[in-house]
C-alpha cells in the first residue's frame, strides 16, 4: 500500500521526467539586449553581455495537414490491413519492414493523392511491429540533366558558401550535390526550371545549429519537374513563400524570399535537385547557366550571376 509521501514522490519523479524530456524535445532560444539596446535572438547562450538573458523554450509546431506519406493499420474481416497513404502531388515509393528481423515485408509505388493496402495480416490479435518509410518520386524516373537557371534574378552576384560534398552538411546521398548560396534576407528566389509545386512550408521564424530541434524547421518550396526530379529551395523567410501546392511555375518565376530559418548559421538559400534512385533519395549534380550561355558547376567561393536571356 502506497503512503501519501510515496505517492507524492512518484508524482514528483514523473513531473521531473516530463520536464527533462521537454528539455530535449524543445529548442532553446536566448533573448537579450546588447550594449546599444538592440534586441538579439540566438540559439547559443551569450557569455559577453551583462544584460539579463531570457531563455525561451520553443515547442514543436503542431501540423494538422498531412504533408508526407503515412501508414494506417485497421482491422477488417479478422485481418489487419496496413495501408499506405500518399497525400502529395508526386508518386511515393513506400516500404514496410519487420522491425525485429529487418526484412522487407512489402513495397509499392503509391500514385499522387491515393492510398493502397500494402500488407494484410491474417491474425489480427497480435499487431506486427513494423517500420514504414517512403521515398518521394517514381523509382523508374531518369533525370534528363537539363541545364538550369540560377535560383535568383537579382542583378547582384551571389556567393556560393558551400558546394558539392561540402564538409558542414553536404555529406549524405540526399545532400551530396546540394549548394548553399549566401544572400541577404528578402532576396527573390526563382524557379530554376518549370514544374509543379508539390510542397511548401511557411511557419517558422528562427534558426540555429546547436539543437536537433532546428533540423526540420526550415521554410521551403519543393517543385516537381517533367523528368521526375524535384528541387528543394530551403531556409526561406517566414511569410516569404509566394506559391502554393498545385501551382504551375515557369523558369525564372519568383517562388519565395530568402531567409534564415531552420538548421542554418546565417542567411542563405539551400538548393538541391533530388529523385528516387531505385528506392533511395538521391541528389544529382547540376550546372547553372551563366551570362553568355556559359555553364558552371557551383563550387565554394564562386560568384554566381543571374541568367538573363538576350
Amino acid at each position: 500500500m502506497m503512503t501519501k509521501n510515496s505517492n507524492s514522490l512518484s508524482l514528483f519523479v514523473a513531473f521531473a521526467l516530463l520536464m527533462l524530456s521537454n528539455a530535449f524535445a524543445y529548442g532553446q532560444i536566448y533573448k537579450y539586449k546588447d550594449e546599444h539596446g538592440k534586441w538579439h535572438f540566438s540559439d547559443k547562450k551569450p557569455s559577453h553581455t551583462k544584460a539579463p538573458v531570457q531563455q525561451i523554450n520553443l515547442k514543436p509546431a503542431v501540423i494538422t495537414e498531412k504533408t508526407k506519406p503515412f501508414l494506417t493499420v485497421k482491422q477488417a474481416n479478422g485481418q489487419l490491413h496496413y495501408t499506405a497513404h500518399n497525400p502529395l502531388l508526386i508518386p511515393a515509393q513506400c516500404f514496410l519492414n519487420d522491425k525485429e528481423t529487418k526484412k522487407k515485408i512489402s513495397s509499392a509505388v503509391i500514385p499522387p493523392h491515393s492510398s493502397k493496402t500494402v500488407f494484410k495480416q491474417q491474425n489480427s490479435r497480435n499487431k506486427r511491429n513494423v517500420h514504414f518509410r517512403y521515398v518521394l518520386g517514381d523509382p523508374t524516373a531518369q533525370p534528363d540533366n537539363a541545364l538550369i537557371l540560377p535560383p535568383f534574378t537579382n542583378y547582384k552576384p551571389m556567393r556560393v558558401s558551400q558546394g558539392f560534398n561540402g564538409p558542414f552538411s553536404h555529406r549524405s546521398d540526399s545532400s551530396r550535390y546540394a549548394v548553399d548560396i549566401g544572400m541577404l534576407v528578402g532576396t527573390n528566389i526563382t524557379a530554376v526550371r518549370e514544374g509543379v509545386v508539390i510542397r511548401t512550408r511557411d511557419n517558422y521564424t528562427l534558426a540555429g545549429v546547436s539543437s536537433p530541434y532546428f533540423l526540420d524547421k526550415a521554410n521551403l518550396v519543393k517543385i516537381l519537374h517533367s523528368d521526375g526530379t524535384y528541387a528543394l529551395y530551403g531556409h526561406l523567410l517566414l511569410g516569404g513563400v509566394k506559391v502554393k501546392v498545385g501551382d504551375k511555375v515557369t523558369a525564372g518565376q519568383v517562388i519565395g524570399l530568402s531567409g534564415n530559418t531552420g538548421y542554418s548559421t546565417g542567411p542563405h538559400l539551400h538548393f538541391v535537385m533530388l529523385y528516387n534512385n531505385k528506392g533511395k533519395k538521391q541528389s544529382i549534380p547540376f550546372k547553372f547557366l551563366q551570362p553568355g550561355n556559359k555553364q558552371i558547376t557551383p563550387k565554394r567561393g564562386d560568384w554566381l550571376l543571374p541568367y538573363l536571356p538576350n
